[in-house]
């Protein structure tokens, strides 16, 4: 006979029914959310992806029209439960792109709005400019190990 353990560690807790489902919509919320942005302004976010220098040019348009449908998907899929685990593989493989973007234009000392919920309108400084990749960076971590949670097999009830 199995005894249930009297603490649970943190391990069991990442890996609770309730837990995941709340790392899932709030994964699929905030790719909902970034790509609603992107397909309401879709020349927009061709210029976000355009100051990033790391696309030909022929790549933007399409790019621009396709990857915000394909945020919407997963964040739809990450919601709703069909396809949560292949949804949570396709988010983490585009926060580690986003990451990588991001990472190499900070390198560059090139300041980019990343885009991701929309162009900032504001006028900002270079510094602020940085500092905000730094912390969509961060940002970007973070939605990658909910992503990383999502994918680890569930802990089986005893």
């Amino acid at each position: 006979m199995n005894a249930r353990p009297s603490s649970w560690t943190f391990a069991d807790l990442s890996r609770h029914r309730w837990v995941l489902l709340g790392c899932a919509w709030l994964l699929g919320g905030v790719m909902a959310g970034a790509a609603g942005s992107k397909i309401a302004d879709p020349p927009g976010f061709m210029r976000s992806l355009y100051a990033y220098l790391l696309l030909p040019e022929a790549l933007l348009a399409p790019l621009a029209l396709a990857l915000p449908w394909l945020e919407a998907l997963c964040g739809l899929a990450l919601i709703l439960g069909p396809a949560r685990r292949g949804a949570a593989a396709i988010t983490l493989a585009l926060m580690v792109v986003f990451l990588g973007a991001l990472g190499i234009n900070r390198l560059r000392g090139n300041p980019v709005d990343c885009g991701c919920f929309g162009g900032s309108h504001a006028q900002r400084t270079r510094e602020e400019r940085l500092r905000d990749m730094d912390l969509a960076m961060l940002r970007d971590v973070g939605l990658a190990l909910l992503a990383i949670n999502l994918l680890r097999k569930e802990r089986r009830e005893a």
